[in-house]
């Protein structure tokens, strides 16, 4: 869209918002990353918890987000302020009028707060698809844990299904996200599969398995299946899912094999819970 009250022509006003860049932004880098997810103030979750990872991988991420929280709502004091569904439209047709969807290679999305988000979203995502085949989209479709069960609001799984994990390159659930979402239980790499829409290529359940003292991640193709294993390491501490997705976004960026990315996620992961440090 055009600049309002520019007098312009929307391609002229377009233009013109993107020669002002040059001369406005103290950063001149190019952007690396869309994210669009959860804001908290306080604390390790959602894209709270995704960006010092990216910043670590040395990326230049613009973030979206769906909800501003004061903190976890597991904490009795917390207040949230969710996006409208039509500024979230807004701000992403602006990254498009700003040129920044020309620099990027990967679009990641989390947690959404409504289902009509999720909807606009995939609108928005039809588009970039068209016009920007090469772009990457990482779908963590963010519903629940098997410690809370589902945390999101109603039909967002249901959204999730329907329009945001078919235009995923690739789609990094938890085993309880991965199990709400398909109904093959019994055979978790057709499901896995059957889950692909004309652009994925690949699913990564997160604590696909938890045996003794391991727990291991499934990698899954489609024409292969890899597992990564971790020391287990038991903890209440939330945003694990968050922090392993930003680090495999980051690996891929950083042109890593999807296998060495998730590898280099997982490590990030039992490093971060380790040490309590994320």
């Amino acid at each position: 869209m055009a600049q309002v009250g520019s007098g312009l022509p929307e391609h002229e006003a377009a233009a013109a918002q993107r020669e002002h860049r040059t001369h406005a932004e103290l950063r001149q880098t190019p952007a690396d990353v869309l994210i669009i997810g959860s804001q908290v103030v306080y604390g390790t979750v959602g894209m709270s918890a995704a960006l010092p990872v990216l910043h670590r991988e040395g990326l230049h991420v613009l973030a979206v987000p769906t909800i501003v929280l004061s903190a976890m709502p597991h904490y009795a004091n917390c207040h949230a302020v969710p996006h409208d569904a039509g500024w979230l439209a807004d701000t992403l047709n602006d990254l498009v009028v700003l040129g920044l969807v020309d620099e990027i290679t990967t679009i990641a999305t989390g947690y959404f707060a409504s289902a009509e988000q999720v909807e606009v979203v995939a609108t928005w995502l039809r588009q970039i698809r068209l016009s920007h085949p090469h772009i990457t989209v990482v779908v963590d479709p963010t519903i629940g844990d098997y410690d809370v069960g589902v945390y999101t609001a109603p039909g967002i799984d249901a959204a999730l299904r329907e329009h945001l994990v078919p235009l995923a390159t690739g789609l990094v659930p938890n085993a309880f996200e991965f199990s709400h979402l398909t109904d093959q239980a019994d055979d978790p790499v057709a499901a896995a599969r059957a889950m692909l829409g004309e652009h994925g290529q690949w699913v990564v359940v997160t604590s696909s398995e938890v045996a003794g003292e391991t727990v291991t991640d499934l990698i899954i193709t489609r024409d292969s299946t890899t597992q990564v294993s971790n020391p287990l390491v038991v903890t209440g501490a939330k945003g694990a899912g968050d922090v392993y997705a930003a680090a495999l976004v980051a690996g891929l960026h950083n042109k890593m094999t999807l296998v060495d990315a998730a590898t280099h996620a997982a490590a990030t992961v039992h490093a971060g819970l380790t040490a309590r440090a994320l």
